[in-house]
């Protein structure tokens, strides 16, 4: 995160339930940025069968939009800029994102299991691709999520390369919220005593490194019987559990755990988090 002068980019879908939640929000949108830009994507695949009814309907959600930005004004106060945009929809966030110089991303993801529908599908192609391919962090929820403010932040930890970004990038987020950060690490039975005991050493660097930020932070390694596809849960009851408020993942390969977050594990806590989730793309791959 850089400044909080830097506007927050709000994709909304104005036919999604979500929006109920994003209204329940208001007054906790003030912990995220000072300006709002809030954005719409008219499909321009959609299917009109006169061009006079495709005017209607643009006409419609432009009301729609202009209408909600003005609620979030006068129930926050905050600087709000409403766009509406006709394209793809993932093209548009990210044109718009880099346009503006967005600090961050926010949209919603869905929350239906249909056993024919692949992870990604379950997730949204459109929020796949923008999570896959923003520059800036993308904080999405889904419809089971109201909006709170952030004090506890679940950092799931590996041994990769990048654990050092994802640390830095959980202290900045966390003095932006007055947070705590909640280190976790996990391994399965089957793994070699080595890769535990290094994670261990790595958790107290990492907590006595946040300490030295003067950040309340707590660390814990988890033993998951389950093995690897039972990552995403471990991770998710472990939230529940320890009531965090927001999870924070790198959308990279997790290399010493043998799996990838923008794969099954990142897919189904984007899909299944009772709370939002932040994914952060490497630098050196964003």
């Amino acid at each position: 995160m850089e400044t909080t002068n830097k506007p927050v980019l709000i994709a909304i879908d104005l036919d999604d339930k979500s929006l109920t939640r994003l209204r329940n929000s208001y007054p906790n949108l003030k912990t995220l940025g000072e300006n709002i830009i809030l954005l719409y994507v008219f499909n321009k695949r959609h299917h009109f069968e006169t061009e006079e009814g495709r005017e209607r309907e643009t006409a419609k959600k432009s009301q729609q939009l202009s209408t909600i930005a003005q609620e979030i004004v006068e129930q926050t106060g905050l600087n709000v800029q409403h766009i509406l945009q006709k394209g793809k929809p993932s093209t548009e966030i990210l044109k718009a994102s880099e346009g503006h110089n967005a600090s961050m991303i926010i949209m919603s993801t869905r929350t239906q299991f249909d056993e024919d529908y692949s992870d990604e599908d379950m997730v949204g192609s459109t929020t796949t691709r923008v999570v896959r391919q923003s520059k800036v962090p993308v904080f999405t929820f889904n419809s089971n999520v109201n909006l709170k403010p952030i004090k506890r932040i679940l950092l799931p930890l590996d041994l990769s390369n990048e654990t050092k970004q994802k640390v830095t990038n959980a202290i900045e987020i966390a003095q932006r919220f007055d947070a705590e950060i909640q280190i976790v690490s996990a391994f399965w039975s089957v793994e070699d005593k080595v890769i535990k005991k290094e994670l261990l050493a790595q958790l107290n660097r990492i907590r006595s490194f946040i300490a030295e930020d003067e950040i309340p932070c707590t660390a814990e390694l988890i033993e998951i019987d389950g093995g690897k596809n039972d990552l995403s849960y471990a991770i998710l009851n472990y939230a529940q559990q320890n009531k965090s408020d927001l999870i924070m993942i790198m959308t990279q390969q997790e290399t010493k755990m043998v799996e990838f977050f923008m794969g099954s594990a990142a897919q189904s806590i984007l899909r299944l988090a009772q709370i939002p989730v932040m994914s952060i793309i490497p630098k050196n791959l964003g």
